[in-house]
């Protein structure tokens, strides 16, 4: 059965049995599925515009859950506010145009897959300048928001799909720097991301880190040329990662720190579907990862999105009402983590929610922008994913014989980081008061390590190294999580 979208010249060709959803995603055309597909989050809807369908009832208005439609006839589709760059077809950000290079520059491309975003940065290996950056959600949302998600499919024999949206992605962007830049060969790209998504890049399953003992196939470098992924890149390095849910953007993330050289204990975090972190204290690195969920990326809330254009980013109270801040400067279409943060800061303050996360009219709710809501069950989300947070950071702590007071620096790192306010993470507990004076807010180190590994000699042996060092703590196994988890649910 084709499948037509309106106002658009694509055109899917769906499997017998095979959802909308699915069918749009192997054609290139992405629709975000917070939820993978299980008919729960009723964030992937399209427009019924002609056609039959089985397996869902179009409302009064035809809109019906891609994940659940099978076409039964040849159908159109309205995809509603979907864009381009929702699609992976144009980027978000781009350097200033002062930062272009000759034509005889050699230029290598730094990749971050992250579960929800995908990043790269154009280099100029001889100068180390960054000479064109794109940020793009991640094409494999049509399989789920969260790592787990992804995990799950492959074990379903997904793996070759989720590769190829990965590849496909990656190979759009490469052209487009290619394009935009008047580049002919791009020499290396240097590949970071958590574990699965490294799996999943180079076409390997990842389905062992579903099940114990979570065992991946691979955590070391790995090295091949370009053709073999068929990307248009001569070399490629992947780099290495610790463990099977701490992965290569923990290693690009400390090693861009040089964390090793850093006087007394810190701490890095990087926040995403899960929280990864690591403490070094004495040349010691003892590393976790807490299932944060993927809340604070925006999913698996009523009106949340990724970082990209027109997410509401911060909220504020201005006495009487509320003003946000967006991503992009544009209208707000919904709510990323960031602004989540800011808003149960607001909520807390004005005695909106207690200290139980208790929403007193939650038929009401919180509205930071007009449509776009804060739900009672959206704040059980941030509660769970807060606690997540904290709780890691105190059994770290604990392991490593020392009291979060003890901690001198952290690093928050990740989208996320980029745009949280640190009074308001403190404020909601995702971070002990300690913290406030000691909190540095990174960005992308993930991308900036993979970028130093074009142009920094040895940045590779670095990571090895570190990953070498680290000892890692299974937070199920101690005895203690639990019970800081349910304290730690509390708004204090």
């Amino acid at each position: 059965m084709k499948i037509s979208l309106h106002n658009s010249p694509v055109i899917c060709n769906a499997q017998t049995g095979e959802s909308v959803l699915l069918a749009c995603a192997r054609a290139g055309f992405i629709l975000s599925a917070p939820c993978g597909g299980r008919r729960r989050c009723g964030k992937c809807k399209v427009r019924l515009l002609d056609g039959r369908v089985g397996g869902d009832t179009p409302d009064s208005e035809g809109w019906v859950r891609a994940c659940a439609a099978v076409p039964l006839t040849d159908i159109t589709i309205d995809c509603g506010e979907i864009t381009a760059a929702e699609n992976g077809h144009a980027p978000t950000e781009r350097a200033p145009a002062e930062r272009r290079f000759a034509e005889s520059a050699r230029t290598g491309v730094a990749l971050d897959i992250g579960t929800t975003t995908v990043s790269a940065r154009l280099i100029d290996v001889d100068t180390a300048l960054a000479l064109d950056t794109i940020s793009v959600l991640n094409d494999q949302r049509s399989f789920g928001a969260d790592v787990m998600s992804r995990v799950s499919a492959a074990q379903k024999g997904k793996t070759a799909e989720l590769f190829t949206l990965i590849n496909r992605q990656t190979q759009r962007i490469l052209e487009l720097f290619q394009q935009r830049n008047g580049i002919q060969t791009i020499e290396h790209l240097a590949v970071s991301g958590n574990t699965v998504m490294l799996h999943l890049f180079l076409n390997v399953d990842p389905s062992g880190m579903g099940k114990l003992p979570f065992s991946p196939v691979f955590l070391a470098e790995k090295m091949l040329k370009g053709e073999v992924l068929a990307l248009s890149v001569e070399n490629i390095t992947v780099l290495p990662s610790i463990a099977a849910f701490i992965g290569g953007d923990i290693t690009a993330g400390l090693a861009a720190l040089d964390i090793m050289n850093i006087p007394g204990p810190s701490l890095f975090i990087d926040i995403g579907t899960n929280g990864e972190m690591a403490l070094v204290n004495r040349g010691n690195i003892i590393c976790c990862s807490t299932a944060a969920g993927p809340a604070f990326e925006g999913a698996e809330i009523s009106c949340g999105m990724g970082g990209v254009a027109g997410a509401i980013s911060g909220v504020e109270w201005n006495g009487n009402s509320v003003s946000v801040t967006t991503i992009g400067n544009v209208p707000p279409v919904g709510i990323c983590g960031s602004g989540l943060v800011d808003a149960v800061a607001v909520m807390l303050k004005q005695g909106i929610i207690d200290e139980t996360g208790f929403m007193a009219d939650s038929a009401k709710g919180f509205y930071p922008a007009p449509g776009i809501g804060v739900s009672a069950a959206d704040i059980r989300q941030f509660q769970l994913a807060k606690s997540a947070i904290l709780s890691g950071i105190k059994i770290l702590c604990k392991n490593a014989g020392l009291h979060t007071a003890d901690i001198r620096q952290v690093f928050v790192a990740g989208g996320f980081g980029f745009f949280i306010n640190k009074q308001n993470a403190v404020t909601t507990g995702i971070f002990p008061p300690e913290f406030f004076d000691r909190l540095s807010v990174c960005g992308n180190l993930s991308l900036q390590g993979a970028a130093q590994c074009l142009v920094t000699e040895n940045f590779l042996g670095t990571c090895r190294q570190i990953a070498a060092q680290c000892s890692v703590i299974d937070l199920a196994a101690d005895p203690s999580f639990m019970d800081e988890f349910a304290q730690n649910m509390l708004f204090n």
